[in-house]
């Protein structure tokens, strides 16, 4: 049986080690995090290996699991661990471990920070007698099969799913932010490795969805891609729809507004969610605006408003962010007669939270240290992304986010997978379950790769 006083390490979300207890105390439901490693050992036919689990064992007794599990001891790296498991479990020495993620697993009675590797191995695996009960390669149809049957552990279902959906034949949802995400700051373009990934990932049966805090009228920098999207969770969550591809549809608004030719907006085939703000709260922050003179974006259900006494919105939109569109904003008597889904304020960090005290049913969102993204409580993008799974019989378990500002914290932690730009604010990286590169650097078709969705 299980050493119940072999003491284990106890970490936080980002693995660093906090304090210590013992394998009971961890096992007893404390939820006391502590950190294991997972090796998933596959041949070159592609069949992975399992271990079956000792009817002995104090979790998951006589199922099949992954083929190296183990904790991790005290004063011990991960690495180090990985090594010593797969020689005590399978009598392999020799390998080489391709590090994939991590992620907390959490179930009744434990809590643990799981670190995820795989490796190709064809040499001579010898099952410890002591620890397994034996253990043997299958296909992935003999995995397939035995989903959902009890046969195997949760807790490599789930992660097999989580990580080798392409090799299951598993389709994910794919959410990704604008501005620092899919478009460089630095180019405003969409890099062509992240028009190249994209385009495979659709290929391969994967959905690609925007989530961005901007409103339809001014998401006007995607014309590479918008063939491939699927659906939009736009003005942060508070207006999310769908449609197939480049056929949302549009309608020519020019002439309306007196704009140049061929100036259009996006027009929804179908919502799924239009949340607005209770328009008290909405007449706190213009009057607020107005009394202040600082700059605001009021973005009602069908048109939008800009206050600029300061030239502070043409400043960092236009010319910083290259956002277009914004000469066709309208009266802001005529937007308030609508719903207002967003307000787009441009003050610092340390007014936000006192305006923030005088309107409780808003939340905030800032991707920028300019001004926030104001919106109704329960709208936000990882709002935005259950509403859409749940409308298009998505299993949230297979959605993808991917993001850099501190607005896609909600989406990064409601998607399966939460992944962070490499120029992602630090705070975001922690939430995220996995850090790829800039969006400079290849970050979307590095992440998509190494997911194995392409």
């Amino acid at each position: 049986m299980d050493n119940l006083k072999e003491i284990f390490p106890i970490v936080d979300e980002a693995g660093n080690v906090t304090g210590s207890a013992t394998r009971g105390e961890c096992h007893s439901g404390s939820k006391l995090l502590h950190p294991v490693v997972h090796l998933h050992v596959f041949n070159s036919q592609g069949d992975i290996y399992l271990q079956r689990r000792p009817d002995w064992k104090d979790i998951q007794p006589g199922k099949w699991d992954t083929a190296v599990g183990g904790h991790i001891d005290y004063g011990e790296t991960p690495e180090e661990a990985l090594h010593r498991e797969a020689r005590e479990e399978l009598g392999i020495s020799y390998f080489d471990p391709e590090p994939i993620g991590k992620y907390v697993f959490e179930s009744k009675r434990e809590k643990e920070l799981v670190y995820v590797n795989r490796t190709t191995f064809n040499g001579e695996i010898r099952p410890s007698a002591d620890e397994l009960d034996g253990g043997r390669f299958w296909t992935m149809q003999e995995l397939r099969d035995a989903m959902g049957k009890d046969i195997l552990t949760p807790n490599f279902e789930s992660e097999f799913k989580r990580f080798f959906s392409k090799e299951l034949g598993i389709n994910y949802a794919l959410f990704f932010d604008i501005d620092g995400t899919l478009v460089s700051f630095k180019t405003h373009e969409i890099p062509a490795s992240t028009i190249s990934a994209l385009t495979q990932a659709k290929a391969n049966g994967h959905k690609v969805f925007i989530s961005t805090g901007r409103p339809p009228l001014i998401i006007t920098n995607l014309g590479a891609i918008e063939h491939l999207i699927d659906g939009y969770v736009t003005v942060n969550g508070a207006l999310c729809f769908v449609g197939q591809g480049g056929n949302l549809g549009r309608e020519d608004v020019g002439s309306q507004a007196g704009s140049q030719s061929g100036q259009t907006r996006l027009k929804a085939q179908e919502t799924v969610c239009c949340k607005d703000i209770p328009k008290e709260d909405v007449l706190v922050v213009v009057r607020d605006a107005q009394e202040k003179s600082y700059g605001l974006i009021v973005v009602g259900e069908q048109d939008v408003a800009v206050l600029d006494p300061l030239g502070e919105v043409d400043r960092i939109f236009r010319r910083e962010i290259a956002v277009e569109n914004l000469n066709l904003a309208k009266p802001l008597e005529m937007v308030l007669q609508q719903r207002i889904l967003q307000l787009t304020p441009f003050f610092t960090e340390e007014y936000e939270q006192e305006l923030m005290a005088r309107i409780p049913s808003c939340t905030s969102g800032r991707w920028h240290p300019a001004f926030t993204d104001i919106t109704a409580k329960g709208a936000d993008k990882g709002e935005g992304i259950l509403a859409l799974a749940s409308c298009l019989g998505l299993d949230p378990q297979y959605t993808m986010a991917f993001g850099d500002g501190g607005n896609d914290a909600s989406m990064i932690k409601a998607a399966g997978i939460g992944v962070a730009m490499g120029n992602a604010l630090e705070s975001l990286k922690k939430d995220a379950d996995y850090v790829t590169s800039s969006v400079d650097n290849d970050g979307v078709f590095e992440a998509l790769r190494h997911f194995r969705l392409i």
